[in-house]
């Protein structure tokens, strides 16, 4: 079995667990049989001194 590893960017206005499955679901669209994730990073958009934008940056795990 071959595992390829794709880096991904997910963005949410609502939060970095809806950032990470936000780049999942897109992803799952031409992706077949993910395996695992592997969140490397996470960012935020500020404006005002208010977050209005989340960022998680991945490494996702899937099946060739």
């Amino acid at each position: 079995m071959h595992i390829k590893v794709t880096e991904l960017v997910g963005e949410s206005s609502a939060g970095w667990k809806d950032a990470v499955q936000s780049a999942v679901t897109e992803a799952s669209r031409n992706i077949n049989e993910i395996v695992g994730v592997e969140v490397v990073n996470f960012t935020a958009h500020v404006e005002n001194g208010r977050i209005v934008g989340y960022k998680a940056n991945l490494k996702m795990a899937h099946k060739q």
